[in-house]
């Protein structure tokens, strides 16, 4: 099962902390913006797979760990 908006944006938080960055900077470093990051982890935009993708890997994880599978 995939983590909810609220699961994910804690885990993005813990490992932002862990690569000693700000959520700014982790979002620069995904190449968005803040706040299109937010809203992609709050479920509020779709974001592309490969944003989504590349979000998984900051977290450690398989991107359907994170994200629901789309239909």
């Amino acid at each position: 099962m995939a983590m909810s908006p609220k699961e994910r944006k804690a885990a993005f938080r813990a490992a932002a902390t862990m690569h000693e960055v700000t959520m700014a900077n982790a979002a620069r470093r995904l190449g968005v913006s803040y706040n299109h990051l937010m809203l992609v982890l709050n479920g509020d935009r779709k974001g592309s797979s490969g944003l989504k993708s590349r979000i998984a890997d900051f977290l450690g994880r398989a991107a359907p760990e994170v994200f629901e599978q789309e239909r």
